[in-house]
């Protein structure tokens, strides 16, 4: 070829290349034609779903940010629809805004806990199939309530109430290990995984969401209305069985290596209490073949730290700080165990993910567990516990100065 046409061949790929990079707006929605979606609610329906869409309103967060007022209004707009499908609810809402829903900044969903209890899978299909949600966001189950009331709840401190659950979720888990954080798409995983039951945290209202839902609700130094994270819902298969508590929720997440931070009184010799707080914690899960048999080791390691004191024992003496490790080794497998028997009990379920490590370690073992047990192997499996606590730090004093004040 000369190069002269070389030359020409050259000019007519670029000619042909160049539209092909010009195609990525086919589909673009301008920002003003679209209702950001920052939280969605799936509540039980005599025929098919109530879904409950809050919305934000642009106008009252871009005055907030360009340092205007931003507090003539509420900052969200709350809608609810009852359809057939969840899909159907896109389409029902643009009959009633000037906008289309757009899924793809949302934050939450909120389960009522009727319909977890009659089974979710069909419902969260289309969030897992539709390209718009990024499927990170957390998911959570409305305890004693329905998802429409908790999302109707002006919130203090956060404008946007759905931000305000995402981060409050967010921060909690990490600081008390009685919350777990989920994610759709981890929730799904854990129902697809063989030998492993999910669970979601459930999100609780006091006060009347009447009031929950006016403005004067975030004006008020103590507002009517609240929400907050209590206890953990446990699901068999997409169905929802039971609750866990506190103290249940702890053992658990020291069992499933969830644990960032975790505080807890331990007693000292005189009867009074210490509070002694776990800053870095790792759980060691292995399975073992002991006679032909699975066997299921958790060793928890946890370094501590001592910040509260209302014992008089001397922290000084190296006796008194090897005792309160000692207690607290003891409080840590307690919970793990009483939650253990305790879940086992009530729902023969495998939140724990036993099941799961067994098949991983020894997938044969699991064919063989299940063969001769069923659904019933958790009654028979034998889990070994271990706790091994370092107290790092004891403060910036070795005893209370209580004792030493003057009368």
């Amino acid at each position: 070829m000369s190069p002269k046409n070389r030359k020409i061949v050259y000019r007519l790929l670029l000619f042909l290349l160049v539209p092909m990079l010009l195609s990525g707006c086919w589909e673009r929605q301008e920002l003003n034609e679209m209702a950001f979606v920052l939280g969605m609610g799936l509540d039980k329906a005599e025929s098919g779903y109530k879904v409950t869409l809050q919305v934000v309103i642009p106008s009252a967060i871009a005055s907030q940010t360009a340092g205007g007022s931003g507090g003539a209004g509420v900052p969200v707009i709350v809608s609810t629809l009852t359809v057939p499908t969840i899909y159907e609810a896109q389409r029902k809402y643009s009959l009633d805004s000037a906008r289309a829903s757009y899924f793809g900044h949302i934050r939450i969903l909120v389960i009522g806990e009727e319909l977890a209890r009659a089974g979710i899978g069909e419902a969260l299909d289309m969030l897992k199939r539709s390209r718009e949600p990024r499927n990170d966001f957390y998911a959570m189950v409305a305890k004693d309530t329905t998802a429409e009331d908790v999302l109707k709840v002006l919130t203090p401190l956060e404008k946007l109430p759905a931000s305000k659950l995402y981060n409050s979720l967010d921060k909690s888990y990490k600081a008390s290990a009685k919350t777990v954080a989920v994610s759709l798409n981890q929730f799904i995983e854990d129902l697809l995984y063989e030998g492993k039951n999910p669970v979601l945290t459930g999100v609780k209202m006091s006060g009347s969401v009447s009031e929950g839902e006016k403005k004067s609700n975030v004006e008020d130094s103590s507002p009517t209305a609240r929400l907050r994270y209590s206890n953990i819902a446990v699901f068999r298969k997409d169905k929802m069985i039971g609750w866990l508590s506190d103290n249940e929720t702890i053992g658990y997440n020291y069992v499933t290596n969830n644990v960032v931070k975790s505080s807890g009184p331990v007693i000292g010799d005189d009867g009074r209490p210490i509070v002694i707080e776990a800053l870095h914690t790792d759980t060691e899960r292995k399975v073992k073949m002991i006679d032909g048999k699975p066997h299921i080791y958790i060793h928890v390691k946890a370094l501590c730290n001592v910040e509260e004191v209302m014992s008089k024992d001397n922290l000084e003496a190296e006796r008194v700080i090897t005792e309160l490790e000692r207690k607290s080794e003891e409080r840590i497998i307690l919970r793990m165990k009483t939650s253990v028997e305790h879940i086992i009990e009530r729902y023969n379920a495998d939140t724990m993910g036993f099941g799961q490590l067994i098949y991983r370690a020894n997938p044969q073992a699991w064919a063989r567990l299940q063969q001769e047990k069923g659904d019933n192997y958790l009654k028979s499996l034998p889990v070994h516990y271990k706790a091994s606590v370092s107290i790092n730090r004891i403060g910036i004093t070795d005893k209370s100065f209580i004792e030493d004040i003057k009368e």
